[in-house]
């Protein structure tokens, strides 16, 4: 047992998917599972148990997940002392964050910085799948910031709300509700509906909602991208996702507001682990976020009430 193989027992109890946890850690599924499989052999107990394409933890295995993340908080914070000792002037920021910020203001943010800044940085910029993989990367120290959703049960990770995202439906243009400029609930109800996979923040923030309002959308997509890759060969279908694809030119897709989701679903913001002494140049930077986000009439997004 290392303390490598404690951080793939967490990514995989987090994530509850081994390829999805694989790809978080940087390493192939078959080495993930061989090393769960030695865990598990070296204990002489089960620690996860599979539920159709998910794996739940046992109730060893959740117990192992307090033991275990309490004592990875404590040598995280030890490594990060060490690491920061000597070196108060790190001068480049390693950034993990969500598709649609990537093709969105991020840059534009990082850019005023540097313009602005007395305390310039150098950006490393890597592509996110979904939150959960985003705060599993910030916790292990792969990245400095994570720009993703909000950090449902994550009492050590500090996050600041900055963008705004809404929900909408989405249609091929024959679809009958494409020649609508809005519509409700109740339209989208008439026909067979499409919304996001597990395990992606969104299925979650959108899982109570939907049972609420009576819809029950088939799993069909990660991101927004893909759902107009779906949607567009699914003609007779509706998709619930988020309205940030705009950018994304496609003849055959409409787009449509609901009436009753005239408020932000969705709020993306900078995720930091707060146990971290952070270097001064990256300590401006998160006073810089802080800023932009001061400036903003923040919301309750509707997802908070389904998600938290």
């Amino acid at each position: 047992m290392n303390v490598a193989q404690l951080r793939y027992f967490v990514a995989v109890a987090q994530l509850e998917h081994y390829s999805k946890a694989a790809k978080a850690l940087y390493i192939t599924q078959p080495a993930l599972s061989n090393s769960m499989n030695r865990l598990e052999k070296e204990l002489g107990v089960q620690l996860f148990e599979s539920i159709g394409r998910n794996i739940v933890l046992t109730p060893q295995g959740k117990d192992l997940l307090v033991s275990v993340s309490a004592a990875l908080k404590e040598l995280d914070r030890g490594f990060e002392a060490i690491r920061d000792h000597g070196n108060n002037q790190k001068k480049t920021a390693r950034i993990g964050a969500v598709a649609s910020i990537l093709r969105g203001p991020l840059s534009s943010f990082l850019n005023i910085y540097n313009s602005d800044s007395e305390y310039k940085l150098t950006f490393e910029l890597s592509q996110q799948e979904t939150t959960k993989e985003s705060i599993i990367r910030l916790k292990n120290g792969t990245f400095d910031f994570a720009f993703c959703g909000y950090p449902v049960s994550e009492p050590d990770i500090g996050w600041i709300p900055l963008f705004y995202q809404s929900a909408i439906a989405v249609v091929e243009s024959s679809h009958p509700l494409a020649k609508h400029d809005t519509i409700s609930l109740n339209d989208i109800k008439d026909y067979p509906q499409l919304s996001y996979r597990q395990p992606t923040y969104m299925y979650y923030a959108f899982e109570d909602f939907f049972k609420e309002v009576g819809l029950n959308p088939k799993e069909a997509f990660e991101d927004e991208i893909s759902a107009l890759s779906v949607m567009a060969v699914n003609k007779d279908c509706v998709g619930i996702t988020l309205d940030t694809a705009r950018d994304v030119l496609w003849d055959s897709i409409k787009m449509i507001p609901i009436r009753e989701l005239d408020m932000p679903y969705h709020c993306v913001g900078m995720s930091y682990r707060k146990s971290t002494v952070y270097s001064e140049n990256l300590r401006a930077f998160i006073d810089f976020i802080t800023q932009i986000s001061n400036t903003y009439h923040h919301l309750e997004p509707i997802e908070r009430k389904y998600y938290n």
